[in-house]
């Protein structure tokens, strides 16, 4: 199984940008999380073709498993 952390923010122009970091460790928790959207608005971390990060809309960790199919 993999996990991966999807950041959802909203933009300076209203639009919605993500962030995804893949392979997620377990032990990650919503305060980590938070902290991170916030110092990644605060400094400005990541240019996006929507505008600048300004507001925190969500999270989510996605649990992928993977089933091999016999063909």
């Amino acid at each position: 199984m993999s996990k991966t952390l999807v950041m959802n923010f909203l933009t300076d122009q209203g639009r919605r940008a993500s962030i995804r970091f893949k392979e997620v460790k377990d032990t990650i928790d919503d305060l980590t999380i938070v902290s991170v959207m916030d110092t990644i608005i605060e400094k400005n971390i990541f240019g996006t073709s929507s505008g600048e990060l300004k507001v925190k809309d969500s999270a989510q960790i996605i649990d992928t498993a993977v089933q091999e199919v016999t063909i």
